[in-house]
């Protein structure tokens, strides 16, 4: 992973952390911070088992095109806050809306993998790109729970 990439990931895991501090404080639901932070744990596991993460590295000799990761990260964050206010029952809050945000990265992972090393994207690509970020960041929340249904 390139560097820029490899920061942004650990800002926002260390965001996602600070958010379910903030929850514990505030709901004190005890369950629901262990449950959270043994994902965020796995999810650090995970990571460093797989691709060595934190450290930073430029994976098959390419450099990622940062314009286009920039746009699918932008297509993710909609996907999110669309999932947020299309699923909304109650009134706006911005902890529930911000939480699933720094997640964000973890959602793109998949696709910033499909275009490192490329040296440039056709128009039709990057809209193909864009729009399958928008739909990981929508479906984001189903993913999950489908996942740990099964488990």
């Amino acid at each position: 992973m390139s560097p820029i990439i490899t920061y942004l990931l650990t800002v926002f895991l260390v965001l996602f952390g600070l958010f379910i501090v903030i929850e514990l404080v505030l709901s004190h639901a005890v369950k629901m911070f262990i449950i959270q932070t043994a994902i965020l744990l796995g999810v650090i596991v995970f990571l460093n088992l797989t691709i060595g993460f934190p450290t930073t590295r430029v994976a098959f000799g390419g450099v990622a095109p940062m314009v286009a990761i920039g746009i699918m990260f932008l297509c993710t964050l909609l996907g999110i806050a669309g999932h947020y206010f299309y699923y909304m029952k109650r009134k706006f809050v911005w902890r529930t809306f911000l939480k699933p945000i720094v997640i964000s990265p973890i959602v793109l992972l998949p696709l910033i993998g499909s275009v490192q090393g490329t040296s440039g994207l056709e128009p039709i690509q990057m809209i193909s790109f864009g729009v399958l970020a928008f739909q990981n960041g929508f479906f984001w929340k189903e993913v999950f729970e489908h996942a740990r249904s099964k488990l």
